[in-house]
């Protein structure tokens, strides 16, 4: 007979790890680092601007107001991808059903309005993927300010509380894949 060497728990499976430092991580920067007004309230804003796609179909008004050729189709090769994601997204959040970071623990305070849907994966990075590929086809001086627009929206996502790291990372890998498939598919407008 084997030494008893008192009662183990099984370790958690690799999911449930995992699971478990995303939310730590998301926690740490949600709750723990510093949340100074003069930064949150911009990046708040800057955040909900992105509900619904809003900031992104903006954005693709500029060949519009900057008298470009054919700014209707323009504006359609950006927006029609990132209608399409974002619908899509909310069928994938549907099927998942992860809560937000503030109704799975109540004890995390909002941050900035919650959105009605699920939390993965996230829209905003989603979008944001999609926004940069599109509106970089058909600017390409633009790819390193919509890269950082994308960062920061990601980031803002995380430590204003609204989701998970791993709903940010997924919203990234599934905005990659549509905004990739997007511009080898379609081509941009000249």
């Amino acid at each position: 007979m084997p030494p008893d060497h008192g009662t183990t728990e099984a370790a958690p499976p690799p999911l449930g790890r995992l699971d478990s430092l995303d939310r730590t991580l998301s926690r740490r920067a949600a709750v723990d680092w510093p949340h100074p007004r003069w930064f949150t309230v911009p990046l708040g804003g800057l955040s909900l601007s992105a509900n619904y796609g809003v900031l992104w179909y903006v954005l693709c008004l500029v060949p519009l107001l900057s008298g470009a050729e054919d700014p209707l189709l323009k504006a359609l090769y950006v927006a029609v991808p990132v209608t399409l994601v974002e619908m899509t997204g909310f069928v994938i959040k549907h099927f998942v059903g992860r809560a937000r970071p503030p109704v799975a623990d109540p004890t995390q305070a909002e941050q900035i309005p919650l959105p009605l849907s699920k939390s993965f994966p996230s829209s905003h990075a989603s979008m944001a993927v999609v926004g940069t590929f599109t509106l970089g086809a058909l600017s390409p001086q633009w790819i390193p300010a919509l890269v950082a627009l994308t960062l920061v929206l990601c980031f803002s996502r995380v430590y204003l509380g609204v989701h998970y790291l791993g709903d940010v990372l997924g919203g990234l890998f599934y905005g990659l894949v549509w905004g990739a498939a997007w511009v080898l598919l379609v081509p941009a407008p000249v």
